[in-house]
């Protein structure tokens, strides 16, 4: 029902795991591996609602640094 909801979630937590067991192994404790997944999808949310918001801020800088080489 709330597949739409869903996905893009398991994506958020599949990037925060992916990212956390750089730090922490998944086996030795689990608990912390979970909140530090939460963590990281947290902070991938965030950065991809920035790069949303500031997007045509983004491509002005980068074609203006692009323009002066």
């Amino acid at each position: 029902m709330l597949d739409w909801l869903t996905k893009p979630a398991d994506w958020l937590l599949s990037i925060g795991g992916f990212v956390a067991s750089w730090f922490i192994n998944e086996d030795t404790d689990g608990a912390r591996f979970a909140g530090m997944q939460m963590m990281v999808a947290t902070l991938v949310l965030a950065a991809v609602v920035a790069l949303i918001i500031y997007w045509r801020e983004v491509v002005s800088f980068l074609r203006s640094r692009w323009q002066t080489r």
